[in-house]
């Protein structure tokens, strides 16, 4: 089996910027902000698989929300005699706050409840068939293009045939670590894949963040933006407080929760979308019960300010024991200089012609 990681002279182990090299023209109002417009990071994905003598995976949540032809555009450049579609589903109670966390944490500055009223207004009153075509073409549609199960496997089965598309559904809060794992390794029958699933680092694995690390993110992204500063420079920020602020925190705080005001809508929204998957008759690994959404996974509190007040000044006194380690490796460098030796390098400072 290949995962592929190295196709761009750098470790990606989410092939959202190869894709969206492939794709963004016909998907994204934006420039493609990882590897610009030159194709480079698809064919290098594309090239990794065709010098594979064997089954190759890739994987990007963004895949779900392309419209029809974008996604047949992926698969004719995947160019392969054989593509089965595997879809990991997971409970709209738990998608939704981890959608509006990936959702500041690419910058965007409005706020949860007026998140979670625009995904209502998006939803729509008529079933998911009657929808679909809506979610199929309409761009700014790809939370449900991604999110309405029975939609999302009715796309991918007429682009693949109904009898190349799996779904494995993500256990419920309390299942052992490995099950999803399992479900994984059945659904691409691949027994060679290793029983156990392989580790990485908690910030390359995306973990998400709590309640209070969520806030004071999206609090960030609103004075950045009342700066003028551009999405590269907040989003470098942030990705510093999450490595290395939020992460190393050893009480991090209770987990984003949806209002309760939002809870039934939701349900409602998951008990339709599990008859629209079952009546697909595609293939499961797992349970359609797992889709169900608890009541647990609404929450009658707001987050306390002092709450937010903890997660920042960690990550704030973390920055800065950071740039105090900066300070003093530069200083002991500086130690080790001799006088003489200080003042030649000084001097040939000054000297040196500017570069070109």
């Amino acid at each position: 089996m290949l995962y592929p990681i190295d196709y761009r002279d750098q470790e990606d182990y989410n092939h959202v910027g190869a894709i969206t090299d492939l794709t963004h023209n016909e998907e994204s109002k934006e420039s493609n902000r990882w590897t610009g417009k030159d194709g480079s990071g698809w064919t290098g994905l594309v090239n990794a698989i065709k010098g594979w003598d064997g089954t190759a995976i890739i994987s990007a949540e963004m895949i779900g929300g392309l419209r029809p032809p974008a996604a047949r555009r992926l698969l004719d450049g995947l160019a392969s005699p054989t593509i089965d579609v595997v879809v990991t589903m997971r409970d709209l109670g738990r998608i939704l706050p981890s959608s509006w966390q990936q959702h500041v944490r690419n910058t965007h500055t409005q706020d949860y409840k007026a998140y979670l009223k625009r995904r209502t207004r998006e939803r729509g009153a008529d079933s998911p068939l009657q929808m679909q075509s809506t979610w199929d073409t309409e761009r700014h549609q790809t939370f449900w293009r991604s999110y309405a199960y029975g939609a999302l496997v009715r796309r991918w089965q007429d682009l693949v045939g109904p009898e190349h598309v799996r779904i494995v559904t993500l256990p419920k809060p309390g299942a052992p670590s490995t099950l999803l794992w399992e479900r994984f390794r059945e659904a691409v029958d691949a027994p060679g894949l290793p029983q156990t699933p392989p580790r990485l680092p908690a910030f390359i694995a995306n973990v998400g963040s709590t309640r209070a690390e969520a806030i004071l993110l999206h609090a960030l992204n609103v004075e950045a933006k009342r700066r003028g500063w551009n999405r590269k420079t907040t989003n470098e920020l942030q990705q510093r407080l999450l490595s290395g602020g939020f992460l190393d925190r050893p009480d991090r705080g209770a987990p984003l929760l949806l209002p309760s005001r939002f809870l039934k809508p939701v349900q409602t929204w998951a008990d339709v979308d599990i008859d629209d998957v079952r009546s697909t008759g595609v293939t499961l690994l797992g349970d359609l019960e797992d889709l169900r959404v608890p009541d647990s996974t609404a929450s009658h509190n707001r987050a306390a300010p002092e709450e937010v007040a903890a997660a920042g000044a960690f990550a704030t006194a973390n920055a800065m024991d950071y740039e105090a380690e900066l300070i003093r490796r530069r200083n002991e460098r500086e130690a080790r200089l001799t006088l003489p030796g200080r003042v030649l390098r000084r001097v040939r400072d000054r000297v040196r012609p500017p570069r070109s």
